[in-house]
């Protein structure tokens, strides 16, 4: 089933619809009673999630807080995080979403750098923040509680909003160096969201599983979703590879996000009947691959359907709705997309380069990384936003190719971690994988591969690397194989190889000297 809404009006959104907080009030006034979002037993219908967000509007102006002031919000998932969130994005307030995880020198680079006039923190992460030189208030998402108590008034900021106010400052991994602070507008959030839907393909009454951390741009395009189409979002605490599908059942989800290779952890365990037993019709996200994509349409009983984009860039800026042979497939409406050589000028078709993208409406990319106009200028190369990742065009299809700085340099050719990593995790005892790089001698990279086994499988490096050997080109077969039990992961359930050990002592090596 393809989206029901047609380019242009997708352009016309982008280009001059609603602010999220008129999005909200239209909504309230015309679906009221529409469910916006369950977690167990709690449920908000959109009147109430109107009404709640008001009552925590006055709650954070009678903190002092004001149009253009930084809240860092370091919660985990659940109802009053969401409120929350929409109360600062409809004040203008500007939300500095933190990662729960995040401890020592990580942590206190985002809360310094973002200078907060407030950190709001669950009471279990208190102590993360004890050095933090910002007001801190402690909150359990109760919405009753937390703040003081709200005038009678409506409440009011003084100033007229607009699509490009900035209403949000979200960090990079930082995977090469401190994460930068990418500002976000209503504009980008607004469009992120419909990219989710052009997407998914919604229709009315269907339901979204929200697992993904609201620090996650992932997450947060999910909780407009309601304000913009009649679906509802079902909201677990964490993603739970044992529990997944017993919860997508029980909240009665229609669509799952596979952000963060989630189906490869789904298929990895053992058949078992509540994979089939769900109302989930389609998963959408990043990353799939087309082994992967065609056993879960088949094992799960679901459609598939693809998207790529970056935080930097309103969180979608291709979409495939056709099939997992066109990869990440065509630009959204708003969006030009092309693939570049180092020179700036587009390669020949099936040729790889540097994915670049270009705004068809004005406002649809970053105003910049916060504090740091050197890192945004170098994004910018004669209007086209440098994506940084690897690309090519096949049959009018894009096809991604991996980080261009996770290419490694082995053997005098440039490595695609991403490429050798697809082939491994076809293997049958391999649940997952990542590929990094070693020193070695004359400047260059050995590789060190390191896989997941699957459940009740062993992985045998000596047959596995012969294995790669038949299927990958010479220079892109690894030296190194170490098995893992648990891959360190970033919110968004991405293998974390800045976390992933580097000695080589407890490695199998496929070349000993």
């Amino acid at each position: 089933m393809t989206s029901p809404y047609s380019e242009t009006a997708y352009v016309d959104d982008v280009r001059s619809g609603a602010s999220i907080q008129e999005l909200l009030s239209t909504a309230a006034r015309e679906r009221s009673r529409d469910r916006y979002v369950q977690m167990g037993d709690d449920e908000l219908d959109i009147g109430q999630l109107a009404t709640v967000v008001e009552a925590t509007q006055h709650r954070l102006l009678a903190n002092g807080l004001r149009p253009g002031d930084r809240v860092a919000v370091m919660l985990p998932n659940h109802i009053g995080h969401a409120v929350l969130v929409l109360a600062l994005l409809c004040l203008r307030i500007v939300w500095v979403p933190v990662n729960p995880r995040l401890r020592g020198r990580p942590l206190a680079h985002q809360l310094r750098s973002s200078d907060p006039s407030l950190v709001v923190v669950d009471e279990a992460f208190r102590d993360k923040v004890a050095d933090i030189d910002a007001p801190v208030v402690a909150w359990d998402g109760s919405l009753s509680a937390g703040f003081h108590t709200p005038s009678a008034a409506r409440p009011t900021t003084g100033r007229a909003p607009t699509a490009d106010d900035v209403v949000s400052v979200m960090y990079t991994s930082g995977t090469t160096g401190p994460a930068k602070g990418v500002q976000v507008t209503d504009r980008m959030l607004r469009a992120a969201a419909l990219g989710a839907a052009i997407t998914s393909t919604p229709r009315d009454g269907d339901v979204f599983l929200l697992w993904e951390p609201l620090c996650h741009v992932g997450g947060a395009q999910v909780l407009l979703l309601p304000l913009l189409r009649p679906v509802g979002i079902a909201m677990v605490e964490r993603f739970s590879v044992s529990r997944f599908w017993g919860q997508a059942a029980a909240l009665g989800a229609t669509h799952i996000h596979h952000l963060g290779g989630i189906l490869p952890m789904l298929l990895s365990r053992p058949p078992h009947d509540a994979e089939r037993r769900h109302r989930v019709r389609v998963s959408w996200g990043g990353g799939m691959t087309a082994q992967a994509w065609h056993a879960a349409e088949k094992r799960f009983g679901i459609t598939v359907r693809e998207c790529y984009g970056m935080t930097e860039a309103s969180s979608i800026s291709t979409y495939n709705d056709v099939g997992a042979e066109h990869g990440i497939g065509r630009a959204v409406p708003y969006f030009d997309v092309q693939v570049h050589d180092d020179a700036g000028n587009e390669v020949p078709h099936g040729t790889t380069g540097e994915i670049v993208l270009r705004q068809r409406v004005q406002g649809l990319v970053t105003p910049g990384y916060l504090d740091d106009p050197e890192a945004t200028r170098a994004a910018w190369r004669d209007g086209w936003w440098r994506t940084g990742d690897a690309g090519r065009v096949l049959d009018g299809s894009l096809h991604y190719a991996g980080r261009l700085r996770d290419s490694l340099r082995h053997r005098g050719e440039n490595v695609s971690a991403w490429e050798v990593e697809s082939v491994v995790n076809t293997h049958p005892a391999v649940a997952e994988s990542a590929l990094v790089g070693v020193p070695a001698p004359g400047g260059e990279q050995d590789l060190l591969l390191f896989v997941l086994p699957a459940v009740d499988r062993r992985v045998d490096p000596a047959r596995l690397l012969s294995w790669c050997a038949d299927r990958l080109a010479s220079y892109q077969v690894p030296r190194y194989v170490r098995t893992i039990e648990r891959f360190p992961r970033t919110a968004s359930e991405r293998v974390a190889k800045t976390r992933l050990p580097r000695d080589l002592d407890h490695c199998y090596d496929g070349c000993p000297s």
